[in-house]
């Protein structure tokens, strides 16, 4: 059991946020939920979009959770950076409000952080 350092509580909260923003995100990308729907139509992008993303999520936080697979988690940290990164610029592009733009740029740098923070040999 490891000690809880401030940089391990820093590691556990930005995991916990993005592992949760990720697991709903894939579950309404699955579902195609209206709201979904609606902003892939706005930014210019297939609803069949929604089921590349909603399974590459998944499995995302499937590897995170799954523990003794570091090649496989810096795979799942980098497909989450450009997930995440990639929304921010796609509502950018599109010239979004902020409010559009701010929420997959903070979950960007919560997968950037969980990644820098993570246990060695994770």
């Amino acid at each position: 059991m490891s000690t809880l350092t401030p940089r391990r509580i820093a590691y556990l909260l930005s995991t916990g946020a993005i592992l949760t923003e990720t697991a709903v995100g894939a579950q309404w990308d699955l579902t195609r939920n209206d709201y979904v729907r609606d902003t892939l139509d706005h930014l210019g992008y297939p609803v069949y979009f929604a089921t590349i993303m909603g399974t590459a999520k998944a499995a995302a936080v499937a590897t995170l959770l799954t523990p003794g697979t570091p090649r496989l988690k810096e795979w799942a940290y980098a497909g989450l950076t450009f997930v995440y990164a990639g929304a921010a610029l796609s509502h950018f592009a599109t010239k979004d409000a902020p409010k559009k733009i701010i929420p997959p740029a903070v979950a960007t740098a919560l997968a950037v952080a969980s990644w820098t923070l993570r246990p060695a040999g994770e």
